[in-house]
């Protein structure tokens, strides 16, 4: 009898004592960060790195549950760091009124679909809109001799998403993938020297498989005159692999003897450029 209620006694000094100190609970941590914390990997240090947040499950005081980080935002978050925060949604043979309005499932035919507490609804398949840019050049800008020149102060005729910046003539992939690119420049008439060249250069910001620079040469090797002057141009197109915020710049070099201009005829309609989103 004396034995049991030593028991006794002693579970309910166990359970106050837990009750007052573990205002947060954790398993395999020591030193749990929210009012319920998961160390699924069992490697936290007392302040734990990123790759060490990635293992773990969180409950925060206000009821978010957090998978692979510890502050969740919303009731459900698993914006995880090594992105792979991904749901992965079943089939399911529940009628729409069983599942519940704003339940989702996979079905067959490849589709997502919601319920509205009535039927199920398949989510459209539209794509999200491709990056479309247009744009020419009529202002002037002078190109050095013998030296690479970034062609800028660009007048946008179209630019879908916003992703081209005019003033700098740096386009910015708002997503990775595969674009389209073309450039074309005419320089104002002068003089050709022999033996020089006009490079139109495209230029993307990454070499990881992708070719960086791509360049399309039109060379003067010689001449019957002493002098020869007329307007010269130069065009490039090309594919780069860019990932999210990769850069494109349009650039110019040439060797004609001296500072070239860009022709201003035509409204600048012989300087464009166009980027397509494949």
């Amino acid at each position: 009898m004396k034995k049991n209620l030593l028991y006794k006694i002693v579970f309910v000094s166990l359970l106050f004592f837990v009750i007052i100190i573990s205002g947060q609970v954790g398993f395999q941590t020591s030193i749990p960060l929210r009012s319920f914390h998961i160390d699924g990997a069992n490697d936290n240090l007392s302040t734990p790195t990123a790759p060490q947040i990635l293992n773990d499950v969180v409950v925060t005081s206000n009821g978010n549950l957090g998978v692979g980080l510890i502050d969740p935002k919303t009731k459900v978050d698993i914006r995880s760091t090594d992105q792979k925060g991904i749901i992965g949604l079943g089939t399911s043979t529940q009628t729409a009124a069983q599942a519940g309005a704003g339940a989702i499932r996979y079905s067959t035919g490849n589709v997502i679909q919601y319920s509205d507490g009535v039927g199920w609804h398949s989510l459209p398949m539209t794509l999200p809109p491709k990056a479309l840019v247009l744009a020419n050049k009529s202002s002037t800008q002078s190109l050095a001799n013998n030296a690479t020149t970034a062609v800028t102060g660009w007048s946008v005729v179209s630019d879908s998403q916003s992703d081209f910046n005019a003033t700098t003539g740096v386009f910015t992939a708002r997503r990775a993938g595969f674009y389209i690119v073309s450039f074309n420049v005419t320089l104002a008439d002068a003089n050709i020297a022999q033996n020089s060249r006009i490079e139109t250069i495209i230029e993307s910001s990454t070499a990881t498989n992708n070719i960086q620079t791509y360049r399309s040469v039109n060379s003067y090797p010689a001449w019957d005159v002493n002098i020869v002057s007329n307007i010269v141009g130069g065009n490039c197109t090309a594919i780069f692999n860019l990932p999210a915020s990769g850069t494109i710049q349009f650039k110019v070099y040439h060797n004609f003897g001296g500072a070239r201009g860009i022709d201003t005829s035509n409204s600048g309609t012989n300087n464009s450029i166009s980027i397509y989103e494949l």
